[in-house]
């Protein structure tokens, strides 16, 4: 099967594709406010800044986030957490499907939202342990 059939059979539905919709855009939301939670760098909400206080822009820190310092480790924790929460998000499940059409929107997104912070979390602390990060979730391991 292609890749453009399996993403079409995937989202067959209203509630998968509405589901698919709210978790990525949640994901999005949420990703540069837990990457200063985790990182201690700086980063905050769209709203607020987003990457503007960044410890990467500064030139004298030495220590700068791990996911802004380096771009395939920061694209491939990021782009693997979403793709997990899509994954989640659009997973056969026959309960779900047994659920009213709200109900099983908000399950989906639940779980899409879920699989996206437990990725992000463990690439986090990943990065973070390789390149020796002192700071949030590096402070544990470092």
């Amino acid at each position: 099967m292609s890749l453009i059939g399996n993403i079409q059979k995937r989202l067959d539905s209203k509630q998968k594709r509405w589901s698919s919709i709210l978790t990525l855009t949640v994901c999005l939301i949420i990703l540069t406010p837990l990457c200063g939670f985790l990182f201690q760098c700086g980063c905050n909400w769209p709203w607020s800044g987003l990457d503007t206080h960044c410890n990467f822009y500064k030139p004298l820190h030495k220590n700068v986030c791990p996911w802004c310092s380096s771009m395939i480790i920061g694209l491939l924790s990021t782009v693997s957490a979403m793709i997990t929460a899509a994954g989640t998000t659009t997973a056969a499940s026959p309960w779900w499907q047994k659920q009213p059409p709200v109900k099983e929107i908000s399950m989906r997104t639940l779980s899409g939202v879920t699989g996206f912070l437990v990725i992000s979390i463990t690439s986090a602390a990943a990065a973070a342990i390789y390149q020796g990060y002192p700071f949030g979730i590096g402070s544990y391991w470092n």
